[in-house]
């Protein structure tokens, strides 16, 4: 939690920086206001899944559940997050071309991430 509260702090702390900095240095052109709304849209929605993520897994064990069903619904919303990370990296804009592992979309990523999320709900829900 103090980790992602640090990441969020330094991100603000960048952003300020970069903005507000003096004028003489040079800016980057290509970082319009739509590159930006268009960035606060797509971690939106990623930070939307993620709660998505959290009440599925809650949803899907129960509340008064214990012991291996919570470990291996921990597990299930550490892949969530991991795959829903594949997918706001696929999403936010760049500058930079994309590597092609990450813009093909339905490969193997996609197939491990959701055959990982099937078992390990699957495995929760028998346990």
């Amino acid at each position: 939690m103090w980790a992602l509260v640090a990441a969020l702090l330094a991100g603000i702390g960048w952003f300020l920086f970069r903005r507000w900095r003096k004028r003489s240095w040079p800016t980057d052109p290509r970082l319009s206001a739509a590159y930006w709304r268009n960035s606060l849209f797509v971690v939106g929605a990623y930070l939307l899944s993620i709660l998505l993520g959290a009440g599925v897994t809650r949803i899907m064990v129960g509340f008064n559940r214990s012991g291996w069903a919570d470990l291996v619904m921990v597990a299930f919303f550490i892949a969530w997050v991991a795959y829903g990370a594949v997918w706001l990296l696929r999403f936010l804009p760049t500058d930079r071309p994309r590597a092609p592992w990450l813009t093909r979309s339905r490969g193997w990523i996609d197939g491990a991430a959701l055959l990982l999320l099937a078992g390990l709900a699957t495995g929760a829900r028998m346990l």
